[in-house]
């Protein structure tokens, strides 16, 4: 056969039309760029085989506590966008108390958990993230102590309840059908009596928020009017009850406010009663009405400090009252219990006190001299103690050795109230003092 005129078969260089034989240098060229893009190629499949996910998005805990419930609110978060809220949304929350060996409370996915924490305590909760990404934290959580009834006593037809936190105003409550409950002060709430005794229960809220339901007996009525006709002279007591090894704190006067002493208040939720003349509390009412809101008590210590029994029973009278008024109206509490200045007292100081409407008068059976406290017969201060101060520079320290040896003698700081005297025996003599 003859294959010359056919087209197979080889040909010459430059048989075919336009073709030119790449030189040496252009084939070594071609041939590295196809070796790099085999390279690349195979590198980006290894890279897309050993990836084993996206990359961890930043992740924190945040929490809320409410005091009124007192739980704690925990939430994981988020800042990384989409990628975030994807994560979040398939993982799920566990919390429990730590070192509790158990899973207290489960989220669902992407959700919160709510805690429960007990009042005037420091709970420690472990907080963990299953999920796509994993979070371990621990969380510590101080809630304050609830609030609770310290002192109670009747005062001109009402209950008096002492707490041992300021109180915010709450809803209007009626106790056993007919008794109304209104603050008088951040610290004290009075009850109206009902002609009946009754036990009942009194909602209390905290200025900081936490609340509580306390079991409260009100007497009844008549045997209060009984009370209260019956008492025509305020008797002196230099001590109070040392029930529960309550001891008082009491400071007279007023002239020097001590910044110290509030900060204390604050810190101890320390309750102080402060005799005040009504001339030095008048020069300083902005922090008498702080004083108060730190659950600070008043009492009358007259509106001049004179020597009572040198005045006529009308001027002495009119010492108390005017005092009495006065605080009420600038402070919001009215005083019931008060104090004749330099502790002198008779008969006569005690008929005018009542008649300015206090119901008792309050001595001392300790005093601060400097930083060393001297009590009445010269041994450890003891249960039932009332302790005198003044308001002078240097208070706050004296205060600070005072609560040391109080703490050191496992003594209880007591609001000082009518109700500390019930079953003591009044003071027969004048003090000495100012």
């Amino acid at each position: 056969m003859d294959v010359r005129g056919s087209d197979y078969g080889p040909r010459r260089a430059g048989a075919y039309p336009g073709y030119t034989r790449p030189s040496a240098r252009q084939f070594r060229f071609r041939r590295a760029v196809v070796l790099v893009a085999v390279l690349s190629l195979v590198a980006l499949i290894a890279g897309c085989l050993g990836r084993s996910g996206p990359a961890p998005v930043p992740l924190g805990v945040a929490w809320v506590f409410s005091p009124a419930s007192n739980t704690v609110t925990i939430r994981v978060t988020s800042q990384a966008g989409p990628a975030g809220r994807q994560v979040l949304a398939q993982s799920r929350l566990a919390v429990s108390e730590n070192g509790s060996g158990h899973t207290g409370r489960w989220s669902a996915a992407g959700g919160t958990v709510r805690v429960p924490v007990p009042a005037g305590g420091r709970t420690s909760l472990l907080v963990k993230l299953t999920g796509p990404q994993q979070l371990t934290r621990t969380l510590k959580v101080s809630a304050p102590q609830a609030p609770r009834i310290v002192a109670s006593g009747a005062s001109t037809g009402r209950w008096l309840v002492y707490t041992s936190d300021p109180l915010r105003a709450g809803p209007p409550q009626v106790l056993c059908g007919t008794d109304q409950v209104s603050m008088v002060a951040p610290s004290q709430v009075a009850v109206s009596e009902s002609a009946t005794a009754c036990q009942t229960q009194l909602q209390l809220t905290a200025q900081n928020g936490e609340r509580a339901t306390v079991p409260v007996t009100i007497p009844a009525l008549p045997e209060a009017k009984a009370k209260a006709h019956a008492v025509k002279v305020a008797k002196l007591y230099c001590f109070a009850n040392p029930a529960g090894r309550a001891i008082y704190i009491t400071i007279d006067d007023g002239w020097t406010p001590s910044a110290e002493v509030l900060t204390l208040m604050h810190q101890t939720y320390l309750p102080i009663t402060a005799f005040l003349i009504a001339e030095a509390a008048d020069e300083h009412l902005s922090y008498w009405k702080a004083f108060v809101a730190a659950g600070g008590m008043i009492g009358d210590h007259t509106v001049s400090h004179p020597y009572l029994t040198k005045l006529t029973l009308a001027k002495a009278t009119s010492q108390w009252g005017q005092a009495r008024k006065a605080l009420g109206r600038w402070l919001g509490q009215t005083p019931v219990v008060g104090r004749p200045p330099y502790g002198a007292f008779d008969r006569k100081v005690e008929v005018a006190a009542a008649r300015g409407g206090l119901t008792a008068l309050a001595g001392w059976s300790a005093t601060m001299s400097g930083n060393r406290i001297q009590t009445w017969n010269g041994k450890p201060l003891s249960p039932g103690e009332i302790v005198i101060l003044h308001w002078v520079p240097g208070l706050g320290h004296q205060l600070t050795v005072l609560l040391a040896a109080i703490r050191a003698l496992h003594l209880n700081p007591t609001p000082l109230t009518p109700a500390s005297f019930s079953g003591i025996a009044p003071q027969q003599h004048s003090l000495n003092g100012d």
